[in-house]
Order: structure tokens, then sequence, then C-alpha cells
């Protein structure tokens, strides 16, 4: 019997107990979990996803039992397709620096922003934080429904959802491929303090340089500036403090949110030349101003508190 916080669990295996030991010095995930519920809820985790498991199982071999019977083949749902082919993507290797070495003087710095920043749990921007860790594109669209002065998740934006999502189909392989390069341990592997979420075994598997939360919120800051010029320092403005969040969260250093706003930058530039970019950013411009006009608008008093709490913490 092992005790996380006060909360007694079962006898596991030791790596289990160690995991669980680790994830739950968070205390808290972006559903306000009350301390001492984290175990209980990675093991509820960890049961509906096996019961997802089984259930994708069976659907796959349903699906393959009929493609047997009508000869047709089984493949993947369509993927959208990105404005630049692969030989296109700017090389991380060429423009992104390598992450500050543990014993540097920027990595020291890191490590302190970290430690620091554990003194926000429980705060208004501590709950900011958990809430920018939800990445689905219609969490993402109304993140910056306070800036850009419309939810786009919550009207019909085809073509704005569209430039948002092709563009983006061009950044993770980016984001994917430089952390796999740099391997970088996230700081709560390094010193286990608390997280604004609980992190999920991906999560903690996936390296911390860059921020691909901090990439994805800077690519749509840069397209949705792009889109609604009018508005464009108060969306840079949002874009810059859902990279903070991370920091604030606990789940990156600082210079990953610099290094993921770097490889979105980078892209931007490449996608530019692109004609078909160029044709979707039109329309996504010509698509949001025509819901500005037509008066829609975020929620005053929500975005009234939100703003109080975009400035950089520390």
């Amino acid at each position: 019997m092992i005790v996380v916080r006060g909360f007694q669990l079962k006898p596991l295996a030791l790596q289990r107990e160690r995991r669980l030991a680790t994830v739950c010095g968070a205390g808290q995930n972006r559903r306000h979990l009350k301390q001492g519920r984290c175990a209980m809820q990675l093991e509820i985790t960890g049961r509906r996803t096996h019961v997802a498991a089984i259930v994708a199982s069976l659907s796959l071999l349903g699906a393959l039992a009929a493609a047997g019977q009508s000869g047709t083949m089984v493949s993947r749902p369509p993927v959208v397709s990105g404005y630049l082919k692969p030989e296109q993507r700017p090389d991380h290797r060429v423009f992104l620096p390598a992450p500050p070495a543990p014993e540097s003087i920027l990595g020291a710095a890191d490590m302190a922003m970290y430690r620091t920043t554990r003194t926000l749990e429980g705060s208004a921007r501590w709950q900011l934080a958990a809430h920018d860790a939800d990445i689905a594109q219609r969490d993402l669209l109304r993140d910056f429904k306070c800036s850009l002065g419309v939810d786009l998740g919550a009207v019909p934006a085809p073509a704005t959802t569209r430039f948002l999502t092709r563009a983006s189909a061009d950044l993770f392989p980016l984001v994917g491929a430089s952390k796999d390069y740099y391997k970088r341990p996230r700081p709560f592997l390094v010193e286990n303090l608390p997280l604004c979420i609980v992190p999920s075994e991906e999560l903690a598997r996936g390296g911390s340089y860059p921020s691909g939360h901090s990439a994805t919120g800077w690519l749509y800051a840069l397209l949705l500036a792009e889109a609604a010029p009018d508005h464009a320092a108060a969306i840079m403005g949002r874009g810059r403090a859902y990279g903070e969040s991370r920091v604030v969260c606990g789940v990156h250093y600082l210079s990953d949110i610099e290094g993921g706003r770097t490889l979105a930058t980078t892209l931007v530039a490449a996608q530019s030349g692109s004609a078909e970019f160029a044709a979707d950013l039109a329309a996504a411009r010509s698509e949001v101003g025509t819901l500005l006009k037509n008066g829609a608008s975020g929620d005053a008093a929500a975005c009234t508190n939100e703003a109080s709490e975009l400035k950089t913490p520390w």
C-alpha cells in the first residue's frame, strides 16, 4: 500500500506505482479534480481506455470482415493535406536552435521559471492554463473568440476552418520531427511539482522541445491575424498567452514555448509561397469579415475576465 498526497492506493506493480506517484504530483487536472482523487481518476481513465480499445478492435474486425465479403480494401479515413509537399517543409535542423543544456545559464533559467510559476497554483491564471490545455480545433477557436470578435467554433465558418486545418497539417510533422530529434524531458519529469493538469502517459513520453501547443497556438494567431488584420494586436496577444499557459501549467519550459513560435513562424513563411494558401487566406478573410459585420461576438463579461489574465505572469 502506498500513499500519494494522502490517498491510499491498492498494491500495484512497482512501475505502475511510480507512474501514479509522478503523475499525481499535479494534484489537479483541467477539470479541477480535488487533491487526492488523481489516482482514482487515472484508474477510471485506464479502464475506459481499455474498453475503448476493445470496442475499436471489434469495429476494425467488423470492417475487415465486411471488406472480405465485398472485396473492397479498408483504409484509414482521408486526411486533409497541407499546403506543402514533404520536401517543401522547412528543415527544423536549419533554423530551430537546440534547447539549452540543463547546466547552461538558459537551462538554469528555464528550471527557475518552472519552480517560480508553481506559486500560481489555484489562481485564475492557473485555471486559464488548464483551460488552454485543450487543443482540439473547436477549443482553439473558442480561445480566440474574444480577441477575434467571433467564436468560429460556434458559427458556420467552413473557409476559415479549412484554412487552419490545412495549415496545421503542415505543422504537425515538423513538431513531431523536432521533438523526436531533441528528446528533451519535460520539467515535471525532472522535478515533480504541481501541474495544472494530470499529464497522460503520451504527454510524459513526448519531448518537451519545442512545444506543440505553443506552435499550434502561434500558428492560429498568425493566420487569424491575417484573416482579421484589424484585430491583429489582440489576436497575437492571445496567441502569446496561449503558449505561456504551458509554462504556467508546468508541462513546458519557457524555451520550449519560444521554439514552438519559431517553428510556426518559419512554416507560415514557407506556406505563403503557395497559391492555394493565398486563395484560402483570401476566402477566410472574406468569411471572417462577413461574420464580424453581422455582429457575431463573444461573451462580453467572459472576455473582460479573460483579458485581465492575459498579461505575462513573470
